[in-house]
C-alpha cells in the first residue's frame, strides 16, 4: 500500500507516486520539500512472532518513522507496540527522542496520558510499548467533521488540560501538542499522546541538552512565538498556547496561520495576528472567542500562566459562554500616549531643565 505523507506547512495530505532516492519529497500543494526516511529493502516486522516478551498480533499502522502492531503482553494485556525502522533507529537524534518519550511518560501515570510500559531493544529492532487505544486522533476528527462543535471542544481541551497539569507538577513541558497528538479515546475521551518533545525542566541532563539553543522544536501552526525562535525558551505557557492553538482548529476548522512554507508560517506566527475565531464561525459565543485569544496571546505574560489557570477560565466560559467581560482587560491593547501629550511632556522638561540652569547660575 502506497504511504501518504502530510505537509508540515499546509497540512495536505498526499499520496506520491514514489520517493526520491535522497528522501527530499516536495509538497505537490505548497512546493515545502519534505524529508523523508528511506525505506529499507528489509521489512520491519520483527523476524518472529514475538519482540522482546510481547507476541505481536496485527499491524495498526506505519509511518515514516516506525510501524506499530497490537501486541500482547505477559499479563495479558494489549497493547500498541511502536517499531523504528532501520532508518530512524540510525538517526541519534531520533532515538534518543524515542528513548526519552518512555522515560518521560513513565514518570506521569494519567489517565488523560496515553501511557508507556517501557521501552527495549530485540532482534536488532528499537520499539516502545504503549497503551492500546481504541479510537482516533482529534486531527482525524476534524477532517471528517470539518469543524468541532465547541462543547465538545471543550470537553476535550479540558481533559488535554488535566494531562498538563499533572506533567507540570514532574516539571515536564510537551512542547508539541497539536490535533493529530491527542487521541480520542472510543471517540469520547482525550489522551496526549507523544512526547518526544517533550522536555522536563527541572534539573538538567540529556533531555536538556537534546535541544539546540536558536532552533525551534514542534508544529509551526501551534507553536507560541517563543518557541518559533528557540525551543529553549518554551515553558508550561507555550503548551497553554499550543492547546489554545489546537482549539482554535478545532472549533474553525481551519489552522491559526497557513502558509507556503514552514518558515512562513513562522513568521506569520512572530508578526501577524490570525483571524478571529467569531470572524470565521459567526455563532461561536463571544466567551469561548475571547478565551482563545488570550490562550494565544502573543506575549506569554499575558495568556494563561498555567494549565490550571487555563482550565479555570475555561470551565466559567462553559458556565458563561456569552460572558466575555472577565477576558475584556487581558486582551486590551497597551495604552498608548495620545500624541497631543507628547510635545506638552516635552516642554515641561525643556523648563525644568531651563530652571535647573536658571538656579545654578544663581
Amino acid at each position: 500500500m502506497a504511504q501518504a505523507f502530510r505537509c508540515p506547512a499546509c497540512r495536505h495530505k498526499f499520496v506520491p507516486d514514489s520517493v526520491p532516492a535522497d528522501g527530499r519529497l516536495p509538497c505537490p500543494a505548497c512546493g515545502q520539500v519534505l524529508r523523508v526516511p528511506i525505506r529499507s529493502p528489509v521489512p520491519a516486522k520483527p523476524d518472529g512472532r514475538s519482540l522482546g516478551k510481547y507476541r505481536i498480533g496485527r499491524k495498526l499502522g506505519e509511518g515514516a518513522t516506525a510501524t506499530v502492531y497490537e501486541a500482547t503482553a505477559p499479563d495479558g494485556a494489549r497493547v500498541a507496540l511502536k517499531v523504528l525502522n532501520e532508518e530512524s533507529a540510525r538517526d541519534q537524534e531520533f532515538l534518543a527522542r524515542f528513548k526519552r518519550e518512555a522515560e518521560l511518560v513513565q514518570k506521569v501515570q494519567h489517565q488523560h496520558i496515553v501511557g508507556v510500559r517501557g521501552f527495549g531493544f530485540d532482534q536488532g529492532k528499537f520499539f516502545l510499548a504503549m497503551e492500546l487505544v481504541e479510537g482516533h486522533s482529534l486531527e482525524e476528527e476534524i477532517e471528517r467533521k470539518r469543524r468541532i462543535p465547541w462543547r465538545d471542544a471543550v470537553r476535550w481541551t479540558l481533559e488535554v488540560a488535566d494531562a498538563l497539569q499533572a506533567a507540570a507538577a514532574r516539571g515536564i513541558i510537551h512542547r508539541d501538542i497539536k490535533p493529530a497528538n491527542i487521541m480520542l479515546a472510543g471517540g469520547t475521551v482525550a489522551k496526549l499522546a507523544d512526547l518526544g518533545f517533550g522536555k522536563q525542566i527541572e534539573g538538567s541532563g540529556a533531555w536538556e541538552q537534546l535541544t539546540l539553543s536558536g532552533v525551534a522544536m514542534g508544529s509551526p501552526a501551534y507553536m507560541p512565538p517563543e518557541q518559533v525562535l528557540d525551543a529553549k525558551q518554551a515553558d508550561h505557557r507555550s503548551d497553554c498556547y499550543a492547546l489554545g492553538a489546537t482549539f482554535y482548529h478545532a472549533v474553525t476548522g481551519r489552522l491559526p496561520y497557513n502558509g507556503r512554507s514552514s518558515q512562513e508560517v513562522m513568521e506569520l506566527v512572530l508578526r501577524s495576528e490570525p483571524p478571529t475565531p467569531r470572524s470565521l464561525v459567526a455563532d461561536l459565543p463571544e466567551a469561548v472567542d475571547a478565551w482563545t485569544r488570550w490562550a494565544m496571546h502573543k506575549d506569554r505574560a499575558k495568556r494563561p500562566q498555567s494549565a490550571a489557570e487555563l482550565a479555570q477560565e475555561l470551565r466559567a466560559v462553559l458556565e458563561r459562554p456569552d460572558d466575555a467581560g472577565r477576558f475584556r482587560k487581558r486582551l486590551a491593547p497597551p495604552r498608548q500616549t495620545p500624541a497631543w501629550l507628547v510635545p506638552v511632556i516635552i516642554l515641561l522638561l525643556l523648563l525644568a531643565v531651563a530652571g535647573a540652569a536658571v538656579a545654578l547660575l544663581r
